[in-house]
């Protein structure tokens, strides 16, 4: 008998979906793009462009979409088209048959702001640079000076990268200059020293003696009477008072 059922249910399932498969190929050609929902995934962090913003684009290029069938529409080709756009990391385009076209956004992140000469751009996390928005300004490290003079334009990535992800530092260091030798000054936002971080070497290692400094070195009353703390010297915390 149980076999029987078995049988019986795979001859179910075997016409069930067909038919039902059969039947969505068919409507699909009657349903029509009746809405856009975009969502922007990081919206808390970033808002250098807004759901409105999307929204605006699509009906802006892709003419009369709204009440277009959907199986005119080429989801691949809207993906490409977004990923273009300079505040834009990744998106994903899909269509539901009920008629709403969904994009869905996550926002390229922003690592730090540099200021070179006239020019002002940031950096991301891959270290490729983007624009400033007008609508939106990231709270992230500024760099400035003879920003070219760097041995190479990914040290100021690995430098801000180590601040970023360690919150001492986040809270700690507001601003990098880099001189006509190539050589990091870094600014504080506690006390009135200056760090004199050197060529971008020994990154790690550097950051661990300051820190060790700051958290061990340095009753906090001392922290105002130094002018400079250097750290060019290997292996070397050298602090000159004012």
């Amino acid at each position: 008998m149980k076999r029987w059922k078995n049988i019986v249910f795979g001859l179910v399932i075997g016409v069930y979906f067909p038919v039902i498969f059969s039947f969505v190929a068919v409507n699909k050609d009657k349903v029509v793009c009746g809405e856009i929902l975009p969502t922007i995934c990081d919206s808390v962090d970033n808002k250098f462009i807004s759901s409105g913003e999307i929204r605006d684009i699509v009906l802006g290029k892709y003419t009369g979409i709204l009440g277009r069938p959907i199986n005119e529409l080429n989801c691949d080709e809207m993906e490409a088209f977004f990923r273009k756009h300079p505040a834009i990391e990744s998106c994903e385009v899909y269509l539901t048959y009920g008629g709403a076209l969904h994009i869905d956004i996550t926002q390229r992140e922003p690592l730090v702001r540099v200021f070179d000469g006239d020019v002002s751009y940031y950096l991301d996390l891959n270290g490729r640079q983007m624009p400033l928005f007008k609508n939106h300004s990231a709270h992230v490290l500024v760099a400035g000076g003879f920003i070219k003079r760097l041995k190479s334009p990914e040290d100021l990535v690995k430098l801000a990268s180590v601040i970023r992800n360690d919150a001492f530092w986040q809270a700690q260091i507001e601003q990098v200059y880099v001189d006509q030798d190539g050589e990091i000054t870094m600014v504080p936002r506690v006390g009135d020293h200056l760090i004199e971080f050197g060529k971008v070497e020994d990154v790690e290692s550097k950051f661990r003696n300051l820190k060790a400094l700051y958290k061990s070195g340095w009753d906090a009353r001392e922290w105002n009477l130094y002018k400079k703390v250097s750290l060019k010297y290997k292996g070397q915390v050298v602090c000159t008072k004012g």
